[in-house]
């Protein structure tokens, strides 16, 4: 029987195997990191868990996550979140997503809460306050807004039993106060324990 001829592994598929077989350490993350870097390659997580998944594994072995080998390579872990993942629809559709779910929108709230979210706005729009407007909301409304608390919470919930506002029904003040109820939710696990940390349980009907 004849030998069969050694095939040649085309330059491609030797630069694979040696992928492959590559022995990591944070300096060999880092160098990989770079060079992806410098061809123009994307590097938010979600690809690089796709397409190179053994640099993945070898970030969080050697340098702790993905994000951390990011900046060891001395890269803006931020700016390629929002580069890869953030354009004008997003934004868009994610502020009007967190107004309709009764979160606060104003800026030093957000600059808090949704730090990635008024990045991409500020790179795409030109500042939150445009953001907010291309979604079709008043940003004079959003201004006053609260900026809530626990005890923040608590002081609305007695002003308006004080004022005789129904609050013993989560359906209802959902609806009407969307804004207090969120941050109800947000603090104390849901509406029932807010009224309880107001001292007004006796006002939910036996309903936990």
């Amino acid at each position: 029987m004849k030998d069969q001829p050694t095939r040649r592994k085309s330059p491609a598929a030797a630069s694979a195997a040696r992928r492959r077989y590559r022995r990591w350490s944070r300096d060999e993350v880092v160098r990989e990191i770079r060079s992806i870097s410098a061809r123009g390659g994307q590097l938010n997580s979600g690809h690089v868990a796709r397409t190179f998944p053994a640099l993945a594994y070898a970030a969080r072995k050697y340098v702790g996550s993905w994000e951390a080998a990011i900046e060891a390579a001395g890269l803006d872990y931020s700016a390629i979140r929002r580069k890869n993942f953030w354009n004008r629809r997003r934004i868009v559709e994610r502020i009007k997503e967190l107004n309709r779910e009764g979160k606060p929108l104003h800026v030093s709230l957000a600059e808090r809460e949704y730090r990635g979210l008024v990045g991409a706005a500020t790179m795409y729009f030109g500042s939150w306050q445009k953001a907010i407007r291309a979604a079709g909301l008043d940003y004079s409304k959003i201004k006053r807004q609260k900026d809530w608390s626990r005890s923040e919470v608590v002081r609305e919930i007695r002003r308006m039993r004080r004022e005789k506002v129904e609050l013993g029904t989560t359906i209802p003040v959902r609806k009407k106060y969307r804004n207090l109820h969120a941050a109800a939710i947000r603090y104390f696990g849901s509406w029932a324990e807010a009224m309880r940390a107001a001292g007004l349980e006796r006002l939910l009907g036996g309903r936990s």
